[in-house]
């Protein structure tokens, strides 16, 4: 909202002054503070007191619960889920979206039908595409269980329910819901390409290969790097099927920690508001850790 008052600004060619500017700022900012400065602000405040529940009295800790965290396995876990899932997002999930956009950028026939098969499972209810997994997953009468009983009839296996894999078999279903919105952002980003640098690269007798490394790559760097950070900040704060798949076994082998805040701080049998806002502001704070770095270099020349 902030931008899109700017190049309004920017339009009117106009000298406006500090009052002006200020006028035209305050309804962006207010709903901005309003949504999400407060809630950040009050999650820093929250993670300095013992709070059971919004009946109780809040009591003044100071670092307790962060040092109560160290010593959690339970957040480690969850920690350690989260970093899998950026890093399988980064090396698995954004080079398959980049590879279908690069064959989809080719003019070839059903392109526009392609395009939006891709993109449907982002549209689809994240419910949705948890009970359609979870059907795929069955394993009794599930359809993965059912073709792989078909080569070996005595295969059995808890896809969702073994501690050592289930966290695997939920990332595949993360994958097919986001491949499709990864893969439009570079389509978007190789329309900006002109044809004359490819016509020129094929003059020059350069391979395919060699026009993505050149030309193709270097030019939707900002895309890349935009990608990068949707997929870091989503793989951190990643909440829906992970829940919707069933979280928190026994041994925390589907926790996250977007899912582990949840528990702490609404769970019937937790109530703790305190110690799942210092899981927040850990999450928060990681979050600007890995993302900054990421936008500083995206702005270099």
């Amino acid at each position: 909202m902030y931008h899109i008052t700017v190049n309004l600004l920017r339009r009117q060619r106009k000298n406006f002054s500090l009052q002006e500017l200020v006028i035209f700022l305050l309804p962006a900012f207010a709903i901005y503070a309003l949504f999400v400065l407060a809630p950040v602000f009050l999650s820093f405040r929250n993670s300095f007191y013992y709070w059971d529940s919004p009946l109780s009295e809040a009591r003044f800790c100071a670092l307790q619960n962060f040092r109560l965290l160290w010593h959690d396995p339970v957040f480690w876990s969850a920690l350690k889920h989260n970093l899998l899932l950026l890093v399988g997002s980064l090396l698995f999930q954004l080079p398959v979206a980049l590879g279908i956009a690069l064959l989809l950028n080719y003019p070839t026939w059903g392109r526009g039908f392609l395009r939006t098969v891709f993109f449907t499972p982002m549209i689809i209810p994240s419910s949705a595409i948890a009970v359609l997994w979870q059907y795929i997953y069955e394993p009794h009468n599930g359809p993965l269980s059912a073709l792989i009983r078909y080569f070996n009839p005595d295969f059995a296996y808890a896809w969702l329910s073994t501690p050592g894999s289930s966290m695997f078999w939920i990332f595949i279903s993360i994958c097919w819901q986001y491949i499709g919105f990864h893969t439009v952002l570079f389509m978007a980003g190789l329309s900006t390409i002109p044809d004359e640098l490819y016509e020129a690269a094929r003059l020059d007798g350069a391979s395919e290969w060699q026009i993505c490394r050149r030309i193709v790559l270097p030019c939707i760097k900002p895309t890349l790097y935009v990608s990068a950070t949707l997929s870091i900040i989503g793989s951190l704060k990643y909440f829906d099927l992970v829940y919707l798949m069933g979280a928190g076994l026994p041994d925390s082998s589907r926790e996250v920690l977007a899912t582990y805040v949840y528990r702490l701080a609404f769970d019937e049998n937790q109530g703790r508001y305190g110690y799942g806002s210092s899981v927040a502001v850990l999450l928060f704070i990681l979050a600007l850790i890995i993302v900054i770095p990421l936008q500083t270099r995206k702005n270099q020349p």
